[in-house]
């Protein structure tokens, strides 16, 4: 209830329907991601030939994806110093999509020979056919003698149970490749990383023109019990936009 000029105001049933118009639009709403998502991989697909010949041009920039691994806002945190040290031996990192669909994606990330695997390529599978219930497929990393950089953190998951490489101390990048989704770290490196790489390169500041990515549009059951019941401050509201999109290049 809500009382201006000495009249009290009913607009608890205005506020229900407008969370109903709402929720009707971000179905839409979600329907406009996803065929963005689909025309996005459609068009990355015919990238392919492109990015081959840019490969060519990286091959006699040395560290270069190591450079732009550790220049990703977002990346850069995963990164430990003895993971750069694998991963200075990176010389190529492919996105190979389905012809098929190509919102499914292997990325593989090629090395030359190195202390510390045997693996000439580390390579993860993606199905994204089936919305909300993601296919992985992880290719086992085959570490010399001593040098697997992700045994601490195996051995803590071990110990306390959890199998987040993201929320764990002892965690290394290598982690990711055995993570059984590991899908929001897929989306940075086949969709923003790769197709961005020459420009995380030189540093340019890819969020000058941009807004900060939000995922996901969705509220909680509390959040429309206080909006109900008139728990807005006037800051939320004018702070609130309708709807964030992101998408790049």
């Amino acid at each position: 209830m809500a009382a201006e000029n000495g009249t009290t105001v009913e607009i608890e049933g205005p506020l229900k329907e407008l969370l109903q118009i709402n929720s009707e639009i971000s179905v839409i709403v979600d329907q406009l991601v996803d065929e963005e998502a689909t025309l996005h991989a459609k068009y990355e697909l015919k990238k392919a030939p492109l990015y081959k010949k840019r490969q060519h041009v990286i091959e006699n920039i040395p560290k270069f994806w190591l450079t732009c691994l550790e220049k990703h806002p977002v990346i850069t945190s995963l990164i430990e110093m003895e993971d750069a040290e694998a991963i200075s031996y990176l010389k190529n990192i492919e996105i190979q999509r389905s012809t098929a669909n190509p919102i499914n994606y292997k990325i593989v990330f090629i090395f030359g020979e190195n202390p510390y695997f045997e693996n000439d390529r580390l390579v993860k599978e993606f199905d994204f056919s089936d919305k909300g219930n993601t296919k992985v497929i992880n290719h086992a990393i085959n570490w010399k003698e001593a040098m697997d950089l992700t045994a601490l953190a195996k051995k803590s998951e071990e110990e306390e149970g959890s199998d987040d490489f993201s929320e764990n101390e002892d965690s290394s990048f290598f982690c990711w490749f055995n993570d059984e989704n590991g899908s929001e770290l897929a989306d940075l490196i086949a969709n923003d990383l790769f197709p961005n790489a020459d420009m995380y390169f030189v540093d340019n500041d890819l969020s000058d023109d941009e807004e900060t990515p939000v995922f996901e549009l969705a509220h909680s059951d509390d959040e429309d019990e206080e909006a109900i019941n008139g728990n807005v401050s006037d800051e939320d509201v004018e702070g609130a936009p309708a709807a964030k999109r992101a998408k790049r290049s």
